[in-house]
């Protein structure tokens, strides 16, 4: 997994969002959050794979920013989309998909 921010500011997901991997990404979105705004958007568009860790980290970031600020997610894979739907978190999330 690879967390990049672009141009724009947007932080970019690059691989897989599992429970392999969530202690990694959790440690670089805390760095990334330190200097970010109070507003985020991420790109899930690259994001190949998800799993609950994923679904929850997700989850966390969301209620974690809107503490002071807003989430929003701006661009997400198909497939990705149908494990949020197919879980319930787009309804949970639902503010934050735009």
């Amino acid at each position: 997994m690879e967390i990049d921010i672009d141009s724009k500011g947007v932080i970019v997901f690059k691989g897989n969002l599992t429970v392999s991997n969530i202690e990694t990404i959790h440690s670089s979105l805390e760095l990334l959050m330190e200097d970010a705004s109070q507003d985020i958007n991420i790109d899930l568009s690259r994001v190949e794979e998800m799993d609950i860790s994923g679904l929850q980290l997700l989850y966390s970031l969301k209620r974690t920013v809107e503490a002071e600020g807003s989430l929003r997610i701006r661009a997400v894979n198909p497939a990705i989309q149908e494990i949020l739907d197919l879980s319930g978190f787009s309804l949970a999330l639902k503010e934050a998909l735009s």
